[in-house]
C-alpha cells in the first residue's frame, strides 16, 4: 500500500508541474494589449457603418416644401415626399415611383400633371440633366447627339452635376452654349 503512495504523490507532482508549466505558458502567449486594437476596429466599422447609414437628396418640383434632405438608409421615395411636406394638388403622382429605394446624391423631382419629362412644347419643359438619358438631352435646343454623349460621359466620371456651371466641363460646351440652355435644365 505505501508502494503505492508514492507513485499516487509522484503522479500528482508530475502532473501539478504539468499544469503549471501549461498554465504559465498559456498566460505569456497572450499579446499584451489585444482589447484596444478590437474596440478601434469596432469604432471604425460603426462610423463608416453611420457615414453609409444616410443618404443626402435633393426633391424637387410639385412638393410643399423643396429642399435637400438627409434621410435614412433602407427610405423609400414615398419617405422622402413626406419630408418634402408631401405633393402639391397639382402634382402627377403616377409618375413617381414612390416604391424606390432613395440613394445619396439622388434627384428626386417630381412633375406637375400635364408635364411631359423630357417633352420640349411651345412651353419648354425643363430637362433634369442628372437623370436625363441621351435620347432627353438631344431634346434641349442646341444639344446634339455628340454633346449628349459628353454630358453623359462627364457625369459618369465625375458624377452629378451640383450647379449649371459644372456643365462647362463638358467637351463642346461654352459659354455661350450654356446660356441657351440654362432656362431648359434642372442642375441642383
Amino acid at each position: 500500500m505505501e508502494k503505492y503512495k508514492k507513485w499516487i504523490v509522484l503522479f500528482l507532482a508530475v502532473f501539478a508541474v504539468i499544469g503549471m508549466f501549461y498554465w504559465n505558458t498559456q498566460e505569456t502567449a497572450l499579446p499584451a494589449a489585444p482589447a484596444p486594437q478590437k474596440e478601434e476596429k469596432k469604432e471604425t466599422r460603426k462610423e463608416t457603418k453611420k457615414e453609409i447609414s444616410t443618404a443626402m437628396i435633393d426633391v424637387k418640383g410639385a412638393v410643399k416644401r423643396e429642399g435637400v434632405y438627409e434621410m435614412q438608409a433602407g427610405a423609400r421615395v414615398r419617405d422622402a415626399i413626406g419630408e418634402a411636406g408631401g405633393f402639391l394638388p397639382e402634382a402627377d403622382a403616377s409618375k413617381v415611383n414612390l416604391a424606390q429605394f432613395v440613394q445619396d446624391q439622388m434627384l428626386l423631382y417630381v412633375p406637375k400633371k400635364g408635364e411631359q419629362q423630357g417633352a420640349i412644347t411651345s412651353q419648354p419643359q425643363k430637362i433634369v440633366v442628372n437623370i436625363a438619358t441621351k435620347e432627353e438631352l438631344e431634346k434641349i435646343p442646341g444639344i446634339g447627339p455628340k454633346k449628349a454623349e459628353s454630358i453623359l460621359k462627364y457625369r459618369e466620371q465625375h458624377g452629378p452635376f451640383q450647379k449649371a456651371e459644372d456643365l462647362l466641363e463638358v467637351d463642346g460646351i461654352g459659354e455661350k452654349s450654356l446660356e441657351k440652355i440654362k432656362e431648359q435644365i434642372i442642375v441642383p
